[in-house]
């Protein structure tokens, strides 16, 4: 019997941060896909999810671009279509929620998919993201059986991100089993527990980080990632686990700055979820590319060497 039974055919959409700044993400992911026993197929000759801005510039743009990947998806005979950003996750969901809900803007959208040699898009996907994925295709005693370096004594701040349940509508968290809590997300938490790690009270787990605009209004995100920051460390975390590429890098790479600007020194260690799953069912810091991380987890995580 297949493992992930809640899911079919899993395809996953890497989106641009698996192929560049979060590849670490990828790689980590699919070490512990393996050891579980789980498959998916990751999409070829993706596009752009459109997150973010585009949706504002150009409303079919919007929804045209996560319409073709979800087409992708349904074309390798998917189930489901999984994704590691959560802002990416926003977008697919978003553009299922209109098509499903406005039959003439999916007929629109579906003749754009024709004139591109796309097949149309029949809303038989469920969008997921990859902490659903590994939380509830195996279990969490499937999940302890795995691990073979606990991280017993280990201090996480889960850091979710904005975007991973919100808004309701979209993800259908609150409506469906399968889902997060959409306030007050628990699927990382145990997952993280499952390895022996203790998970800090953190109430600032679905804050905004201000990823988007740390180019655009910079004072705005470094506000925000300090808040993140200080949240954890107030709790005694000593490291901020992820599961938002957008999140983790915007908050490791101004974690300088904000020591600068708040003359407090905030910074810990960043690193994905799925990372921490792979070190702790045995692979080496290189396998899971936790050396690849801008920040170095390993100045705590060698303890468990």
């Amino acid at each position: 019997m297949s493992a992930q039974v809640p899911y079919g055919k899993v395809a996953l959409y890497p989106g641009c941060a698996l192929d560049g700044m979060a590849k670490q993400y990828e790689v980590s992911l699919a070490l512990v896909a393996k050891d579980l026993g789980l498959t998916y197929e990751r999409l070829d000759d993706y596009n752009c999810c459109g997150a973010l801005e585009v949706k504002n510039v150009n409303t079919m743009a919007g929804l045209l671009l996560p319409a073709r990947n979800l087409a992708l998806a349904r074309k390798i005979g998917a189930d489901a279509i999984m994704s590691a950003c959560p802002g990416c996750h926003y977008s697919l969901s978003r553009a299922q929620y209109y098509l499903s809900k406005y039959p003439k803007l999916r007929e629109k959208v579906n003749a754009y998919l024709e004139k591109m040699g796309e097949i149309k898009y029949d809303l038989q996907l469920m969008t997921i993201h990859v902490n659903e994925f590994l939380y509830n295709s195996v279990g969490i005693e499937v999940i302890k059986s795995k691990v073979k370096r606990p991280l017993t004594g280990l201090k996480v701040a889960p850091y979710y991100g904005c975007l991973y349940t919100r808004p309701k509508p979209y993800t259908l968290t609150g409506y469906l089993r399968l889902k997060d809590d959409p306030e007050r997300p628990v699927f990382m938490d145990k997952l993280l527990e499952a390895l022996g790690a203790e998970v800090v009270p953190f109430e600032a787990k679905t804050m905004c980080c201000g990823g988007p605009h740390v180019y655009s209004d910079p004072d705005v995100s470094i506000n925000l990632e300090a808040r993140i920051l200080k949240e954890a460390r107030r709790n005694g975390a000593e490291i901020l686990v992820v599961d938002c590429p957008l999140g983790g890098v915007a908050i490791e790479s101004n974690m300088n700055k904000i020591a600068e600007r708040y003359g407090e020194d905030l910074r810990m260690p960043v690193v994905y979820f799925t990372q921490l799953m792979a070190f702790a069912f045995g692979h080496s810091p290189e396998e899971a590319m936790l050396t690849a991380n801008l920040t170095n987890p390993m100045s705590v995580l060698k303890r468990y060497l």
